[in-house]
């Protein structure tokens, strides 16, 4: 083996470095995204409910007012 063979070897080597350390920071972002989604979904059901709690509620309060009301 020349010495221009290693010399290209070991370029090659720190480049394959570098893409290894960038895909594991893409790994570690593409993680991040995933719980967000993860809690996004959760948040969304319970927005869900909640707007449903509050809909039935008011609609019972309307109604309750509605029966006290002077006509």
């Amino acid at each position: 083996m020349t010495m221009e063979e290693r010399e290209r070897i070991r370029a090659l080597e720190v480049q394959i470095e570098h893409m290894a350390a960038t895909v594991e920071h893409m790994s570690s972002k593409v993680d991040e995204l995933h719980s967000m989604l993860m809690q996004a979904r959760g948040a969304r059901w319970a927005l869900l409910a909640i707007a449903g709690l509050a809909g039935f509620l008011s609609g019972k309060v309307g109604a309750f007012v509605a029966a006290f009301l002077p006509r």
